[in-house]
């Protein structure tokens, strides 16, 4: 074997150093790292997922329909339905009173397209080919329900018909022939009716409405022509009087349908001209490990008992067995949802097939999307629900209307659903919406208060290959605790590199949980386009408004802590301070800021600490978030702990924030991480959210050695000039959800790569979304920051950007010079690669210098100055024995290279001479008489490929560009120079 000069180490240009998938390596063992704890199945770097396309705000039909239309009034996105040519989603508003129309023909650039008023408030819609169907509620006290039936036109928009109806709809479901329509007609109950105490019995009791469609002319259609099916009565419920209806939906064959009478904890199912079949109780369940205690923690220990299930949206899985939400309502709830038998001809009818016990509130903990002020009031709340076929796949998609979240299963087998991904939405997703024709999903939610930023929405997901580029942030199980229990987390604000680990970072919340954590987090799960993994946690002695974290290599911790405003005065703020803990969360010091800093603050203090060298020679930079009063600049504070006999001493620096002109609005600093002992990154953000959001910016700042003010009076303090390094905005719109406010935290961690934060508000206020950003190599981030060393910036391929499949090889593989992609900027991963073009890979990559006899062809299908000449001349040089070719004596430099003969030509230029392959083989396809074998089983052992989970390796299968670049960045981890 021969040994060639390798371009300079990954890690070294700032990449992470693991991968997943089919070509992926076993993590890398790291002394003082636990072995990763198991996570859930859920975003395989293979495989399909709902990628987000894009978030449109409901306003903007209000916007579309009326230029002048106040863009801050309430409106809402709730119900939704799609015209039959699958390109226009219609949904319902009320608090706008009518219905929005999104044109979603292209579903990346989804466009408001208009809103019409209704007569009443619309409670749900459904559209044929023939109507847009609007049920109203018009009821003006709860003993006289009263709601209408409206018939649109799909094509005009104009309203053809409207029928009374005998009280308040709530839902509406069409036969698939669309010969027919139910209505849930709930009446629904009074909550503040004092002679039942809010419950049941209210009358009038609901119906189930039945509404002949197939009549040729919709405007004949009059009250006595709608049939009601009467629902009182049925034994086992627990207030058979008052059945209250709530949602309906007809089998995938149409001859059945379901519906929910949730306060009763019921499902009764008819046949497809609304006769009642049968019916039964949702019944009854327990539930432990869980959090039903509003406290300020995060804590599965607590439970529910023989709580009922009360069931809101229900689906069909098949069509003899239904899926129900179960969200509850006065009496229960019980935070999951449930598969039960809906065949009215099978002895197991009503009877639970499955149920979610504490999984979905477990996904809810995992994804950091727990609302902890609703612990006590059903939890995360499932909602809405849907049922569709996608190809092959069954999918069941659960919303959760106080997590901000919808949960998608494969439900094939109806027994054993599996759980594929969680998708993020915007707060309180109501509609589910599947489009299978288009491979389209969309989530509408519902609610909104542009006071506090929380806007009602319509986003749009598209089924496709590949890991979901959101969440981005999970956690694993938790240490010690029962299988599948989620290690709990919430409003991250501050990051940490982990000295002496390559991929790890350390995470803390602010006071949203106490006592306080400290998270440690593995960046390698997000290679590849899934999340990042939160590992373990580390509880502290107290609780603390962290605000920063900095971890110091003698393993202590230094904590930035943001004060309260003093509540008799204009200014002055009281507790920001800077906290040392030790290794075990025990506070070992607390360092108050000085008197006369904290007397021109107010609510906002400290935002961030970091440092350099460790132990009694560390130094550490804090940030102050905003300007104190009667000062035009943010302080940035230098403190040595060890100076003046330990006691400690202040120094201070000045920072100009940029300027705002948006009412409500202000600037201020939310992070600082040092970039090397002269050079200080610092975020600076704006409050605003979502298209309003306008500045996330990441600025660097020289620090002088010498000149701080050593006293507090601003004209003594020297103000930096500050370059910018990044914006992150467009990093956060990348993802095409709810841009979020708090970019808070930021670190560089030991494989070079610099990683974001945004604080989740712990999902109240907000759409509880966290995003965990990797900006790429700190020596392309602050290349005008005075960092040394690194290779020139470059920019990303087109089609790898961070958080994308097989990102980080693909970028080691441009900054290394191995390539550079297309002429239109793209590296096409998915590709195929041919035999000329692997060679030319590994040819610059370890013999970047070598050059050959322009005079000698060495293959008769490779002539001089053919395309990958060189590079082939290369791999048949007697030095290098990288290949001969075939027997007929040529090299088909056109065909795609296999997956089997990749590994050979990287074994045969740079595998070790000593290598023996076991007797045994790794894979069940490679027999080890086989020409690949000692390739193979190398490449195996040296962490470079693990094959595919079926055990199998697919050794004549061809190789694709981003699984080459897989393969030679990990031999680059695992070999030194």
């Amino acid at each position: 074997m021969s040994t060639h000069r390798r371009l300079s180490g990954a890690v070294a240009l700032g990449l992470s150093t693991a991968l997943t998938g089919a070509f992926a390596a076993p993590v890398l063992a790291v002394p003082a790292v636990p072995a990763a704890p198991a996570v859930p199945a859920g975003e395989a770097a293979d495989g399909q997922a709902f990628h987000r396309l894009a978030t449109l705000p409901a306003y903007e039909n209000q916007l579309a329909a009326d230029e002048e239309a106040d863009r801050s009034a309430a409106t809402v996105a709730e119900i939704s339905t799609v015209t039959a040519d699958g390109n226009t989603v219609i949904h319902t508003d009320a608090e706008a009173g009518g219905i929005g129309f999104v044109d979603i023909t292209d579903p990346e650039n989804p466009a408001a397209d208009g809103f019409k008023p209704t007569d009443g408030s619309p409670t749900s819609v459904y559209a044929t080919e023939a109507f847009i169907i609007v049920v109203t509620d018009q009821t003006e006290d709860f003993e006289h329900p009263v709601g209408k039936v409206e018939f649109w036109d799909p094509e005009t928009r104009e309203l053809i018909h409207g029928v009374e109806l005998k009280g308040q709809p709530d839902s509406i479901d069409v036969s698939p022939d669309g010969s027919t329509a139910l209505i849930a007609m709930e009446n629904q109950r009074d909550e503040d009716r004092e002679d039942v105490d809010g419950g049941l019995p209210q009358l009038p009791a609901g119906e189930l409405a039945v509404i002949d469609l197939s009549g040729e002319d919709i405007t004949s259609l009059d009250a006595d022509a709608i049939l009601y099916t009467d629902l009182t009565g049925l034994d086992g419920l627990d207030t058979p009087q008052d059945p209250e209806p709530e949602y309906v939906k007809f089998s995938p064959d149409g001859t059945r349908a379901a519906l929910t009478l949730q306060e009763n904890n019921g499902v009764v199912v008819f046949d497809a001209e609304g006769t009642v079949l049968d019916h039964f109780s949702a019944g009854a369940v327990s539930v432990d490990g869980i959090d039903a205690t509003e406290d300020g923690n995060l804590s599965l220990t607590d439970s529910i008992t023989d709580t009922v299930r009360e069931p809101d949206a229900i689906g069909w899985i098949g069509n003899d067995h239904v899926a129900t939400a179960n969200e509850g309502d006065w009496k229960g709830g019980s935070r999951g949802w449930t598969v039960f038998n809906a065949d009215p001809g099978s002895e197991d009818f009503g009877s639970v097939v499955w149920d979610a016990g504490n999984t979905f509130e477990n996904l809810a903990h995992r994804y950091g999307q727990f609302p902890e002020h609703r612990s006590e009031n059903k939890g995360s709340e499932p909602e809405g629900l849907t049922v569709e076929t996608y190809g092959d796949t069954t999918y069941a998609f659960v919303g959760s209307e106080r997590g901000n979240f919808v949960a998608v299963y494969n439900v094939n087998d109806p027994a054993n659903p599996v759980f594929t991904q969680l998708m993020p939405s915007t707060n309180g997703p109501e509609g589910l919406l599947a489009i299978p024709e288009r491979n389209l999903m969309i989530v509408s939610s519902e609610e909104d208060d542009a006071e506090v930023g929380v806007r009602a929405t319509v986003q749009v997901y598209r089924l496709g290959e590949g890991p979901a580029a959101v969440p981005t942030l999970k956690s694993a199980d938790a240490d010690g605790a029962p299988a599948g229990q989620p290690i709990t987390w919430s409003a991250l604000g501050a990051l940490s590199a982990v000295p002496g680990e390559a991929d790890q970072l350390y995470a803390a919340p602010d006071n949203f949980l106490s006592p306080s954590r400290i998270y440690t987090v593995d960046t390698t799960t997000g290679n590849d386009g899934g999340p990042a993994t939160i590992t373990s946690e580390l509880t502290l002695e107290k609780g603390y408004d962290v605000e920063g974290l900095w971890a110091d290599a003698d393993g202590t911790f230094w904590l930035a802590v943001e004060g309260t405003a003093i509540t008799d005065g204009e200014v002055g703020s009281e507790g920001n301070r800077l906290v040392h803990v030790d290794a075990e969360g025990q506070e070992l010091a607390s360092i108050d800021l000085p008197a006369e800093i904290a007397a021109g603050l107010r609510g906002q203090g400290l935002e961030g600490v970091t440092g350099y060298g460790s132990g009694e020679d560390v130094v550490l930079y804090a940030a102050l978030q905003r300007e104190a009063a009667g000062e035009d600049f943010a302080r940035i504070a230098k403190f040595t702990p060890a100076a003046q006999d330990g006691a400690g001493a202040w120094e201070w620096f000045g920072y100009e924030l940029e300027p705002t002109d948006v009412e409500g609005d202000w600037i201020g600093l939310s992070e600082i991480t040092a970039v090397d002992e002269d050079s200080l990154a610092l975020i600076e953000r704006d409050k605003l959210n979502g298209p309003d959001a306008a500045l996330k910016k990441v600025f660097t700042v020289d620090v002088p050695a010498s000149g701080a003010a050593t006293d507090a009076p601003a004209e003594e303090v020297e103000v930096l000039e500050k370059t910018e390094a990044i914006d992150v905005l467009p990093e956060l719109r990348t993802l095409n959800g709810w841009t979020q406010e708090k970019l808070e935290g930021l670190a560089i961690a030991g494989n070079g790569n610099v990683y974001a934060v945004t604080d989740n508000d712990g999902v109240e206020d907000a759409t509880g979304e966290t995003v965990f950003l990797n900006l790429g190599a700190a020596a392309d981030v602050f290349a005008d920051s005075g960092q040394p060393g690194g290779p020139e910036p470059v920019e990303d391929f087109a089609d790898n950007q961070p958080g994308s499949v097989y990102y980080a090889p693909v970028r080691w593989m441009q900054s290394a010079g191995v390539t550079t992609g297309y002429a239109d900027g793209t590296y096409r991963k998915g590709s195929e690669i041919t035999r000329g073009e692997s060679v030319a890979f590994l040819q610059r990559y370890l013999a970047p210098g070598y050059s050959a006899d322009p005079a000698v062809a060495v293959f008769p299908d490779v002539p001089v100055g053919a395309p990958h000449f060189t590079p082939i001349a290369w791999a048949a040089d007697e030095a290098n024995q990288v290949t001969t070719g075939y027997a007929d004596d040529t090299f088909r430099p056109g065909h795609d290279v296999t997956r089997s003969e990749f590994v050979t030509f990287l074994y045969r230029a740079a595998g070790p001479e000593d290598y023996t392959a076991p007797a045994e083989s790794a894979f069940e396809d490679v027999p080890a008489t086989g020409t690949h074998y000692e390739a193979i089983s190398w490449a195996a052992s040296e962490g470079l490929v693990n094959g595919y989970t079926d055990g199998l390796y697919k050794p004549y299968d061809p190789i694709n560009r981003g699984e080459v670049a897989k393969v030679m960045y990990q031999y680059d981890l695992t070999t030194t120079d």
